[in-house]
């Protein structure tokens, strides 16, 4: 090859290089400068106060934000109303917007008017309990939690108080049977205030248990406040407190305990939280994460 043509094909190559050199340097300039500009657009946006609220609420999750600005329009709550209402679904439709209930959360596995428990469920470790332990007809329980329970009792027995079961574990078809009753009784929009529907009692789960007597007097026995001071050292929560009607979705039952495990009950307790916020924060939250 002659010192002209190596010359020229060298001078070709040259030319190629600065002429990437150019493409990539236009190139790197419009992606720079395009990203400045959305950039200098986000930050000339008004910042919506009522979002900068929100985020600063110990359980806000950045998932639902879009969800709690639309529920919180036209609607004068404050922000942590907004977080634990949209938190435990309150946005959407009860018995409608359902899905099934994870098994696998065991103990923490959560049903009411969104989550549901099919036909066929039914715990594959329930016991049940004696006389000492139990005065209803619905006397079975999950392992753990029976065992939990008798400990509470008998710790209760000490302080000279009685703690008894009155209303376990109940099949499908044995709250079907109860729920049409009370439709029939008080009609559906009543019934559905302090009965569930088949497939979305807790008491399916075999981990909830009403205690002594199904009534709102039981809030004015010793039973009922010494449960207050000690059911979550066994693992048990008041399953539908008093000023959380809205969240749980039932009205307020002084006799109806949940069995949690004593970690999370512990939790809830220093916390004020129900089931229902509890998981939406730090279960179904911490899954998606």
């Amino acid at each position: 090859m002659t010192k002209q043509r190596k010359k020229k094909k060298r001078n070709t190559f040259i030319v190629i290089n600065i002429l990437l050199l150019i493409i990539i340097g236009t190139l790197v300039y419009f992606l720079t400068t395009d990203k400045k500009e959305e950039k200098n657009i986000q930050a000339n946006q008004p910042v919506d106060p009522l979002e900068n609220s929100l985020k600063e609420e110990t359980y806000y999750i950045e998932a639902n934000l879009n969800r709690y600005l639309t529920y919180a329009k036209d609607k004068n709550l404050s922000p942590s109303k907004i977080i634990a209402d949209v938190n435990c679904n309150l946005d959407k439709e009860k018995y409608k917007d359902t899905i099934a209930t994870n098994l696998q959360d065991n103990n923490l596995m959560l049903v009411n008017k969104y989550y549901y428990l099919t036909e066929d469920y039914e715990p594959d470790d329930l016991i049940t309990l004696n006389a000492k332990y139990n005065t209803g007809i619905n006397s079975q329980m999950r392992k753990e939690a029976a065992n939990a329970f008798m400990e509470m009792s008998d710790a209760a027995t000490l302080d000279n108080i009685i703690i008894k079961n009155a209303s376990a574990y109940r099949t499908y078809k044995y709250q079907t049977t109860l729920y049409n009753n009370y439709v029939e009784r008080d009609g559906k929009t009543a019934a559905d205030t302090y009965s569930a529907r088949p497939g979305f009692s807790e008491h399916q789960t075999g981990l909830a248990t009403d205690i002594n007597q199904i009534d709102n007097s039981f809030e004015n026995t010793d039973a009922f406040k010494w449960l207050q001071k000690n059911a979550y050292k066994y693992g048990f929560i008041l399953r539908f407190p008093k000023d959380k009607e809205d969240i749980t979705g039932y009205q307020y039952e002084p006799w109806h305990y949940r069995y949690v495990g004593s970690k999370i009950a512990n939790q809830l307790q220093k916390e004020n939280l129900t089931l229902e916020e509890y998981y939406a924060y730090y279960i179904q939250n911490k899954n998606s994460n």
